[in-house]
């Protein structure tokens, strides 16, 4: 099924710039990029112009254009944001009309710099995850100075794609408007794929630890435990180091047989294992929403999340997926749960299809615009009115 290409908009175009250290082709990109590039190319094709503004990896060009949006990269992961300043510091309003200040951990602090309006895109908060993907002792200090930085935005609209991130920066003291933005959903077409035969559980995304992986490989071998059937599939790719001790740990439980580490797959296969898949599992220390809950959902299939942020925005808790304890032992509960009612398993899977059928990137980007519009609108009257007298 193809998605539903949006009308180009009439009247004036905007001249956007996306700040993000990360652009879509990055090896390490993730759902934000994701999200963002969606949203970005259906503005493109209502006739605005987009330019992204990224650090670079090994291989990449200066310079490309994907999906009508122009890439732009300098820098690498901790440079980018100085390389940005270098770039467009002074040269702002003669080129575009609003700055998106994507914030992946660090932002680039463009309320400091820019002449001209700028909106914050926040999927989520770093919080906890410093302790997780950083070594110490920037993983204290990122902890401790995230939100004096991000207080720097706090007068700033604001876009983001939970409740849960929202709330997160009203207790810092936001007092910009905020918008929650649904994460949206490309359709996706009738698979046809029947259930794996024994209880297949799936894990999808990043490698990496702030996933807390090993809670799921920790629940799965409880479950085998109390059950003696049972596969994981582990879908993706991250640190080596980390998936080494994933592998051990699954050695050491018994169950390596029975853990498969697919590394990335094609979009097409994705989908694939999850139709066949019985359930999800997510056990991430914080999420701006959970993509993949979506998607596994418009495949048919429920989810079984940590009761975390944005987890718990993408699932609704008995009717959509379960959410539970971050505990192993309460995620292999809730496993043992869905496998063995049927009626319960049932109606998760319907509820959860029929929800991710309201999910639209369309409407994504609808709410996006109305943002920078409103944003836009409200800053021309003030430039306005600072404006020197002509002669």
């Amino acid at each position: 099924m193809k998605s539903r290409q949006p009308e180009r908009r009439p009247g004036p175009e905007l001249r956007i710039l996306i700040l993000n250290w990360r652009c879509p082709r990055n090896p390490r990109a993730g759902g934000a990029e994701a999200f963002t590039l969606e949203v970005v190319r259906r503005l493109v094709l209502r006739g605005h112009a987009v330019e992204w503004f990224s650090s670079s990896f090994p291989g990449a060009p200066a310079e490309e254009s994907l999906d009508g949006v122009r890439i732009v990269r300098a820098g690498r992961q901790w440079t980018v944001h100085l390389a940005a300043f270098r770039r467009y510091k002074g040269m702002l309003a003669r080129n575009f009309d609003l700055v998106v200040d994507e914030v992946n951990t660090i932002p680039f602090f463009t309320p400091l710099w820019s002449d001209v309006p700028t909106v914050m895109l926040i999927h989520q908060l770093a919080r906890e995850v410093w302790w997780y993907e950083s070594n110490f002792p920037l993983s204290a200090v990122g902890f401790v100075v995230e939100p004096r930085y991000l207080r720097l935005y706090r007068f700033v609209p604001v876009l983001t794609v939970s409740e849960s991130t929202k709330a997160d920066l009203l207790r810092l003291g936001f007092q910009g408007p905020i918008t929650v933005v649904p994460e949206g959903l490309e359709p996706i077409a009738h698979l046809g794929v029947p259930k794996s035969s024994q209880p297949t559980f799936l894990y999808v995304g990043r490698i990496a630890p702030s996933k807390r992986i090993e809670h799921i490989v920790r629940a799965f071998a409880l479950f085998r435990q109390a059950t003696g059937v049972g596969t994981l599939w582990l879908v993706g790719s991250g640190l080596p180091r980390y998936q080494a001790s994933l592998a051990k740990l699954a050695k050491k439980l018994g169950v390596d047989a029975r853990v498969i580490f697919t590394g990335r797959v094609s979009s097409g296969e994705k989908h694939r294992l999850m139709a066949a898949a019985h359930a999800v599992l997510m056990t991430s220390v914080r999420e701006g929403w959970g993509l993949t809950v979506s998607e596994a959902g418009a495949c048919g299939t429920p989810s079984i999340v940590y009761n975390v942020p944005g987890l718990r925005d993408s699932v609704r808790n008995e009717v959509t997926g379960l959410v539970v304890p971050p505990r192993p032992e309460d995620l292999c509960g809730a496993m043992r749960r869905l496998i063995g009612d049927s009626a319960l398993y049932s109606r998760l899977v319907a509820e959860s299809k029929r929800w991710s059928q309201t999910l639209s990137f369309d409407e994504s980007a609808r709410l996006v615009l109305e943002t920078l519009e409103r944003t836009l609108a409200s800053f021309e009257p003030r430039r306005r009115a600072v404006q020197p007298p002509s002669h």
